[in-house]
């Protein structure tokens, strides 16, 4: 499994669109509009991939400031979970942001996902809030 950078708007971006739209907004009905994408240009987008390219996790990352990100849609393909790789992509965006001066990590976590950022250190900030359709907590850590 080989952790790297997804550039904008090439071959492996699109594989990220398309993994983001399977993993999280087809269930929900939702599609991402041309907007939205267009928005990403300036973020920072990462993602695991098996031998030959089969990119089986992504997570994008916002820079806020030289000291504070946000991370969102994190998804790892449904053939590929329970293995340990959500863990896996996030250590690995952690240690990359880390190196670059980022020391705040910021996310809007789903309701069902809360558990699994919390073991990895994330702790909920405020109440519940409907983001896309669903119940998201907004989660917080110091690297």
């Amino acid at each position: 499994m080989v952790f790297k950078e997804i550039v904008f708007g090439m071959a492996e971006y699109r594989l990220e669109c398309a993994l983001r739209h399977a993993v999280l907004r087809k269930p929900l009905g939702l599609s991402f509009t041309a907007e939205e994408l267009a928005k990403e240009k300036d973020q920072l987008h990462f993602g695991l991939f098996e031998p030959e390219d089969n990119l089986v996790a992504c997570v994008v990352a916002v820079r806020l400031s030289p000291t504070d990100a946000r991370i969102r849609q994190m998804a790892v393909s449904p053939a590929h979970q329970r293995r340990g790789l959500g863990t896996r992509i996030m250590n690995e965006l952690e240690t990359h942001l880390r190196s670059r001066g980022v020391t705040n990590l910021v996310l809007h976590a789903r309701a069902s996902a809360v558990g699994f950022y919390e073991k990895l250190g994330y702790v909920v900030v405020g109440d519940a809030f409907t983001d896309v359709t669903v119940a998201h907590f907004r989660m917080v850590k110091v690297v």
